[in-house]
């Protein structure tokens, strides 16, 4: 018994080895399978000249940038938007990694007065000035600026989150706007033109000239008369190579099947709007019961004949108040619209306030302060907590019916000029004072129910059923593309596809299928995908990895500048001992001519732009006939009637060629070797 029991003690822990053992496998396997490991550093989406950008950093500045346009603009980012924020956030991070050890390493740094003095002194940031310039007067209004950043800089529990939060954004691109300028300046103080170069570049631009020049273009002698070899294109490849750099891309075709309203669909929602007529007509507050049946509701306003839908427009005389018209259609949707009110209103109001969203408590005693005239703007620079008219006293300036919340609006244009009114909306407590009204007009208020034309979940499944049919029959790419013109579908190309992308073409929102194109294998048909409103199959046709372009992939772009070498050339040796008259006949062309040629100027009239033609023409002696000279667009020979003097020509100074090499710098120093892994995680 004993011996029995010892045995199933010895088997148990067995069995807990043997599923612990199993379990490991299972998790290691799954890890390997997966092209990970537990070792790797997987919160690591890119690389900056070997220093990590880890995933967490990327998503706090991704946050931290979308809040302050919230805050700031006070509407939220579309996809569009949002897209270029993650570009943007992306590029910042890079040069600030860069910059930060150029700046280190120079012993560049921003003290707490030079920021003091990008506020209130005289260096006074781009930044500040966008945010504290009086609309009313142009002036940059220091003290509402010292004022707000001692009230974000103060331990005042009271002071908006939100307020800080602006300001630490302001802060950290004026650093960066203040360092990148005194780096660039010492730079540039280690810069300068010496008088022989100036005498020089002085000669060159204090004059132009007149000039008679024949042309021979290129097209004008086949390629058949030209052989490139192989080896010449490899030779200008290897020699060149640096200049085909690429990052990595994918090319697609793909076919859409895109999922439209019928005109079943579009008669049954008319059909639905039409239904609501009746009780929309018989509805005691019409305005709820238009936003409680509209698929986009939107607040009613009063708006003059001139600014109604033009189809109201035309039969607002003949409604009466509480009539319903329509069904009608305005774009993509079906209306009906009643006439709630006809009223004499002002065309337009202007107002200041004084926003309490977490400091409502204040309300009641700023709202008598107001009512027994203390001054209002010093108190909205104190108090609101709207950033962005806080700093021009609460001033709005004016705005037409409708712009503002219902309530506040309301207020606005109801009130008489000179009232000082209290309101609550949805962005806490506003103490306005109505400053002027403008001249009062007739104005109509309609509410409105729309229903936008969409497709029925019936089209949806139909369309869906020719697409996943598709998708299901060509799997290969033979069959893919034979289907294609079997069944007269529109064959679509998506060409340099970057792994970031967010859209191909016209198709937005394609984030999945960019995905799936840099995992695919060439040839590889994918899955369907729904983006927006159509369906898409894709074939991966071809990869380009971060690197060089194959030699293949720029080879007709190394012929065709070889083509122009060699046909200058030939036209070279055809035309020795000729005169501009005898090479004009020769190829049939004629002798142009064009004045005012100048060193600063890359273009010939005539000609078009040719820097190597104008820099030719500058440097020659008058009347005397030049060799063929290669430009981009055709084989060149000239002659100089006349030099001119240039009185126009601007003197060539020492901060042109700093402002060059900084523009210069600023490139070689940002050309690291950056790791771009965001679509691991995008």
């Amino acid at each position: 018994m004993a011996t029995l029991q010892s045995l199933r003690n010895r088997a148990g822990v067995f069995l807990t080895v043997l599923i612990g053992l199993a379990l490991l496998a299972f998790i290691l396997g799954d890890l390997f399978n997966n092209g990970n490991s537990i070792f790797q550093d997987n919160d690591t989406i890119g690389k900056v000249d070997g220093e990590k950008i880890k995933l967490q950093e990327y998503q706090y500045e991704i946050e931290n940038a979308e809040n302050f346009y919230k805050m700031t603009q006070g509407i939220s980012l579309n996809e569009g938007m949002q897209t270029q924020l993650r570009e943007s956030v992306w590029r910042q991070i890079i040069n600030d990694k860069v910059f930060a050890k150029v700046y280190e390493n120079a012993g560049v740094e921003v003290s707490a007065n030079e920021i003091l003095d990008m506020v209130a002194g005289n260096h006074i940031s781009p930044m500040m000035r966008q945010f504290f310039t009086d609309p009313n007067t142009g002036m940059y209004n220091s003290v509402a600026a010292t004022n707000f950043v001692q009230a974000v800089s103060s331990d005042d529990e009271m002071v908006d989150p939100r307020s800080r939060q602006i300001w630490n954004n302001i802060q950290s691109n004026m650093i960066r706007e203040r360092l990148n300028t005194k780096y660039m300046v010492a730079l540039a103080k280690g810069l300068y033109t010496t008088k022989a170069e100036k005498e020089a570049e002085a000669a060159l631009r204090s004059k132009t000239a007149d000039v008679a020049f024949v042309g021979v273009r290129y097209t004008s002698i086949p390629d058949s008369a030209i052989t490139v070899k192989k080896s010449e294109v490899e030779k200008v490849y290897n020699q060149f190579k640096e200049n085909y750099k690429v990052d990595a891309t994918r090319d697609i075709v793909y076919v859409t099947f895109p999922i439209a309203a019928t005109e079943e669909d579009v008669e049954s929602i008319k059909n639905s709007v039409a239904d609501m007529i009746s009780d929309f007509s018989s509805a005691e507050d019409a305005e709820a019961y238009a936003q409680m049946n509209s698929q986009n509701p939107t607040a009613s306003r009063f708006m003059t004949e001139a600014q109604l839908p033009s189809i109201l427009a035309s039969a607002v005389a003949n409604l009466k108040e509480g009539e319903v018209f329509g069904p009608y259609r305005e774009g993509d949707s079906f209306k009906i619209s009643r006439l709630v009110s006809v009223a004499q209103r002002p065309d337009s109001v202007k107002a200041a306030h004084i926003l309490l969203r977490n400091n409502v408590d204040k309300a009641d005693s700023l709202f008598a302060a107001a009512k027994k005239g203390a001054n209002f703007a010093a108190m909205a620079r104190t108090y609101s907590e709207d950033p962005g008219s806080a700093v021009n006293g609460g001033d709005l300036d004016w705005f037409t019916d409708g712009m503002m919340v219902p309530e506040f609006n309301e207020a606005c244009f109801t009130g008489a000029k000179g009232d000082i009114v209290k309101v609550e909306s949805q962005y806490g407590i506003h103490i306005i004072k109505i400053q002027d009204k403008g001249v009062a007009v007739k104005k109509y208020n309609f509410a409105t129910i729309d229903k936008a034309i969409e497709y029925s979940s019936k089209t949806h499944q139909m369309v869906y059923s020719d697409a996943q049919t598709f998708a299901t029959q060509h799997t290969t790419r033979a069959s893919f593309e034979a289907a294609i013109d079997t069944l007269n579908l529109v064959k679509r190309y998506g060409n340099n596809i970057r792994q970031n992308a967010y859209s191909i073409n016209n198709l937005r929102s394609a984030r999945d299928l960019v995905k799936w194109a840099f995992k695919a294998d060439i040839d590889e048909v994918s899955e369907l995908f729904e983006i927006n409103d159509q369906f898409v199959i894709a074939l991966l046709v071809r990869e380009q990895s971060k690197g060089y372009a194959s030699v293949a992939d720029v080879e007709a772009v190394i012929t065709n500048d070889i083509l122009k070498d060699k046909k200058a050339a030939l036209v070279a040796e055809s035309v020795k001992g000729m005169s501009l008259a005898q090479i004009a006949e020769k190829y049939s062309v004629k002798v142009d001519s064009a004045s005012h040629v100048n060193y600063a100027i890359n273009s010939v009239s005539g000609a078009g732009i040719e820097p190597a033609l104008v820099g030719q023409i500058m440097a020659a002696a008058e009347n005397v006939q030049s060799g063929v000279v290669r430009g981009q667009n055709a084989a060149y020979v000239f002659s100089v009637k006349q030099f001119e003097a240039n009185p126009a020509a601007a003197e060539y100074s020492n901060s042109q060629l700093i402002n060059a090499f900084t523009n210069y710098a600023y490139q070689v120093i940002l050309d690291v070797d950056t790791e771009d892994n965001r679509i691991k995680f995008y």
